[in-house]
């Protein structure tokens, strides 16, 4: 018998007994269970639920037929009510255990955990495709040219075999229709999926990006090869598609694009560095609190709109900005929380490595007229070291150049370099926005070194259902 006391970030059940410590799929804490061994590290091992002896008080039923099964949603067997507590756990413990803070500071700087819908949140959608392949007479047989030639959906948990689902509960409404008519393109004109043991196949990922306000859909098919045959069949029964699906108080989706992202490497990503609009727009529009934004395919956007416009409240609200601060917002994507803190300051300056970002940046700042914008192409622990030097060497002192930072890193956090520049700038206030406790434990601790203080933070559930969540910090200099 094992009882489950906590739970991983990828949703497993975590247990003591014997000395190890057993990572157990599809559990919850609070639960009894007999488990399978599957395999044993040493100091650790993975097991599976082999009888429920006792359920958790914690445990629902998932509502998603294939929970458990896809990769996605780890969470859907936990309440909502408990999942909230043990996110906003997780950020505590990581500011106790990884940045060194009491946990008496901890405690009383926190602003709680702000939750959201559970189901069509979702504003962007990527679905792996392969050609489908059955087994008959022991062997296995490549069906491309069959009346279901390829598999959609997701990959299954801790693997790249494809799940399929008629419908993603957390993904907008409108995609399995999408998703019907592009296999029916694809057995009709013999588009093969791509197999990643080989290399072969054309079609690697369908990606679907929705303007929650708008309703604009943007669709982009991720190639293994440079051109799309029978693209404008496809689009021309894009056109004809009828998305007349209302749920969740969207506005129904309407498909302005057509776009191919070309990827012919061997690797993981899911977007090579190539994209060509075929059909229609090459961006979408939509819009977060009073502000308009265009968003190209490689352009990063937050994926729920609903919790992005609390989090980007909070991180104006956190800047305390009177109209007289100079502005570094450092990973800006396409101008989001610049543009939000541009309403307030004097000037803000917003740094990204992806080009088409930043040409969203400007054109966002433009749509919106706000002109006290300057946008940089580059990474931040690269570009904001040079801008740092250049101001010393033009006698500046930079000290007394920037009163807020703002940084909204990737999962792996800030580079070192970037975090040093930000120190050498000692701007009044930084505003960390972070989708990784972790990472942003450790980078408060360097802050912390470098003479900043955290005065308060607050957890956003930007991802229901999984075990990703979104801090926002504000540090001061001491």
């Amino acid at each position: 018998m094992l009882e489950i006391t906590d739970l991983t970030e990828e949703g497993q059940g975590v247990g003591k007994k014997d000395g190890l410590v057993f990572f157990v799929k599809d559990s919850v804490m609070g639960d009894r269970v007999e488990a399978r061994i599957l395999k044993v590290k040493k100091n650790y091992a993975y097991a599976k639920v082999e009888n429920l002896l006792e359920a958790s008080p914690h445990r629902i039923a998932p509502l998603c037929p294939v929970a458990g099964k896809c990769g996605g949603c780890q969470l859907q067997h936990l309440s909502y009510e408990k999942e909230l507590a043990w996110k906003e756990d997780r950020i505590a413990q990581s500011l106790i255990r990884i940045a060194g803070l009491s946990p008496e500071e901890v405690e009383r700087k926190k602003e709680g955990i702000l939750g959201g819908v559970l189901s069509r949140y979702r504003n962007k959608a990527q679905y792996p495709v392969q050609s489908r392949k059955e087994i008959h007479s022991g062997k296995v047989v490549d069906t491309s040219a069959s009346s279901s030639a390829l598999s959609m959906g997701f990959y299954g948990f801790h693997s790249h075999r494809i799940i399929e689902t008629k419908d993603c509960l957390i993904n907008s409404a409108e995609n399995p229709l999408i998703l019907n008519c592009i296999k029916d393109w694809a057995r009709e004109y013999k588009i093969s999926g791509y197999e990643e043991e080989t290399g072969k196949g054309l079609l690697r990922h369908i990606f679907l990006r929705k303007g929650f306000s708008t309703g604009e859909i943007l669709l982009c098919l991720v190639l293994n090869g440079k051109s799309l045959p029978h693209g404008k069949e496809l689009w021309e029964r894009m056109q004809d598609l009828s998305l007349s699906v209302e749920e969740g108080g969207q506005v129904q989706g309407s498909i302005v694009g057509l776009c191919v992202n070309i990827n012919e490497g061997s690797g993981n990503a899911i977007l090579g560095r190539e994209t060509l609009c075929l059909y229609g727009k090459d961006s979408i529009e939509d819009k977060i609190g009073e502000l308009s934004f265009s968003i190209s395919v490689p352009s990063f956007y937050q994926v729920n709109p609903a919790q992005t416009e609390k989090i980007y409240g909070k991180a104006l609200e956190y800047a305390a900005l009177t109209g007289e601060e100079t502005v570094w917002d450092c990973y800006c994507g396409i101008g989001t929380i610049s543009l939000f803190l541009a309403q307030k300051a004097k000037q803000v300056y917003g740094l990204e490595i992806v080009p088409e970002a930043i040409e969203n940046a400007k054109k966002n700042a433009e749509k919106n007229g706000l002109h006290n914008t300057e946008f940089f192409v580059g990474a931040a622990e690269e570009v904001l070291p040079k801008w740092v030097e250049e101001q010393k060497r033009e006698g500046k002192d930079v000290g007394n150049l920037v009163d807020v930072v703002s940084l909204d890193p990737p999962r792996k956090g800030c580079d070192e370099a970037c975090l040093s520049a930000v120190l050498e700038l000692s701007p009044k206030r930084i505003v960390y926005v972070s989708c990784d406790p972790g990472s942003l434990a450790r980078d408060i601790k360097y802050l912390g070194e470098g003479g900043y203080k955290l005065e308060k933070w607050v957890g956003i559930d930007n991802f229901p259902r999984t075990g990703h969540v979104e801090t926002v910090v504000l540090l001061s200099r001491k």
